[in-house]
């Protein structure tokens, strides 16, 4: 973590290094990592519609303890063009973020890939890949009861946004939020996405245009946000708690971007709406600190545990 404010901010600049930070770091566990349960299932007839559930191990969660265990969703990053739920180059990323929740926290823990834009994904592809393996979520764990989190890192994150906000997904939404088949949605982390386009440089309008494409404004977060206040949503009825976080080390749109959409969040409703800034840290190296056993690095993931917990 101290490499990392030499490194900058600009996220083209800082991934390479920054996995360079951690490769090693991870590596020293990877006996450890590879040791959780991971099994892989289909959500959805496309190739990239997969996930991988990891079960926390008999000592996380032994036999006498009974209750239902949390649900969490991961959605990784990459700019809409890259990211895998196991890194293909590092393949010990994200198997280390499944390993800490599953057999450090006790979640159940469920990463999955979405369509890219090399598999011709565009706005609101990924909230309906995400909204389709919630269908598929609901369905394997019917009458378990069962708290269903959502975690969206960066590109992940825009995806989770459009899920909760978009109109569009307002039936299903409303079902699982108020418990569909015992599984209830109780929860949502945004961490480093980037919630309004108006701060973004040329060169980044650019590459979210290639998702978003004529959508390019309106579908930013906040405009979302805008159109799901406008139906009256969010006082019909119960809503997820939501913790929306930056990073130390986030590029300056973000941390920008970040507190705007806070306030608005906020005045649009009585929403539960916490605020995680992680410490230390830049855009890419979060989800690959989990696993490391370094107390400083893995911060934030228990502080993300305990949010879940209270």
């Amino acid at each position: 973590m101290d490499k990392l404010p030499t490194l900058g901010r600009i996220i083209g600049q800082v991934v390479g290094p920054t996995y360079a930070v951690y490769v090693p770091l991870i590596a020293k566990n990877a006996s450890k990592i590879e040791l959780t349960k991971r099994e892989t299932f289909k959500y959805g007839a496309h190739p990239r519609q997969e996930l991988d559930i990891y079960q926390p191990s008999a000592t996380t969660n032994p036999a006498h303890d009974t209750s239902p265990r949390p649900l969490l969703v991961f959605l990784h990053g990459g700019g809409f063009a890259n990211g895998d739920k196991v890194n293909e180059a590092q393949p010990l990323f994200y198997k280390n973020l499944g390993h800490f929740f599953a057999d450090r926290a006790g979640l159940e823990t469920i990463c999955m890939n979405y369509r890219l834009i090399q598999h011709g994904a565009k706005f609101p592809s990924g909230a309906e890949d995400l909204e389709t393996a919630l269908k598929w979520i609901a369905e394997r764990y019917q009458d378990q009861q069962r708290d269903v989190y959502l975690f969206g890192n960066s590109a992940g994150g825009i995806h989770v946004v459009h899920w909760l906000l978009e109109p569009a997904f307002h039936d299903f939404r409303r079902k699982i939020i108020a418990g569909c088949g015992g599984v209830k949605l109780s929860g949502a982390l945004v961490v480093g996405a980037l919630f309004n386009f108006k701060f973004s440089s040329p060169v980044l309008r650019q590459n979210l245009a290639a998702y978003l494409g004529d959508y390019l404004d309106s579908a930013a977060p906040v405009e979302s946000l805008t159109r799901c206040a406008e139906t009256g949503e969010f006082s019909s009825g119960p809503w997820p708690r939501l913790l929306i976080g930056d990073c130390a080390l986030d590029p300056e749109d973000i941390l920008k971007a970040t507190p705007e959409f806070i306030e608005r969040l906020r005045a649009a409703g009585s929403l539960e709406v916490d605020y995680l800034n992680i410490k230390g840290h830049n855009h890419i190296s979060p989800p690959l600190a989990l696993g490391s056993d370094i107390a400083a690095e893995e911060e934030w993931g228990h502080e993300f545990v305990s949010w879940i917990r209270k």
